[in-house]
């Protein structure tokens, strides 16, 4: 029961909030004040876990250069996206961010918070769902299209799918070969992180 509410999690919050509420900032807090509920006493048992991992790693995979020099493709995300945007939306993206309330001072405090505590507090909980159940890849790319199905086209809806559930096996597996989280939080950074400035870039336009 515990693991089916925290794989629901980002739905109740995207599915409240985001679709029936229309407010991002209170979809992205219900959904980190889930995470963090579900968290509560594992802090000691995930640091015995990663510790145990790093002992038995693979030499070198873990280290800091090793990490970004790998991480560093999904910084192509903002890009990409930058360049594409025009070809996968069916909403103009300044009317979709305002009906969203993310518009102004608003915006511009999403872009930090969504870049860098929002993926590496999703990459810690998702990371335990993954080694839990293998459905934690299909829940964690389905989720994004609540999101999305409101901007983008369906073709481009099924590419997200795609690639989100395809990311979510490779951090599952660099995480395992290197005994770490860390390349899963930059990569997952560099994207978002990514995407989002190429957001801001397209409404300066």
């Amino acid at each position: 029961m515990k693991r089916t509410l925290r794989l629901l999690a980002p739905y109740f919050a995207v599915g409240i909030f985001w679709c029936v509420f229309s407010n991002a900032w209170l979809a992205i807090l219900a959904y980190h004040a889930q995470i963090l509920f579900w968290s509560r006493g594992e802090r000691s048992r995930l640091r015995l876990r990663v510790g145990t991992q790093r002992r038995s790693a693979p030499s070198g995979i873990a280290k800091p250069g090793r990490t970004i020099f790998l991480a560093l493709p999904a910084a192509l995300a903002g890009p990409l996206l930058y360049v594409l945007l025009p070809y996968m939306t069916h909403t103009d993206l300044s009317v979709w961010l305002a009906d969203y309330r993310l518009t102004g001072p608003w915006f511009l405090l999403m872009i930090p918070y969504f870049a860098f505590f929002h993926t590496t507090l999703e990459q810690i909980s998702w990371n335990r769902l993954r080694e839990e159940t293998p459905l934690a890849h299909p829940f964690f790319a389905g989720y994004h299209m609540l999101v999305l199905y409101s901007l983008l086209t369906v073709p481009w809806l099924l590419v997200c799918l795609a690639v989100l559930g395809s990311a979510s096996v490779i951090w599952q597996q660099m995480t395992k070969r290197s005994g770490s989280l860390a390349f899963a939080i930059v990569s997952h950074v560099l994207a978002d992180l990514g995407i989002i400035i190429a957001a801001y870039l397209r409404l300066r336009q």
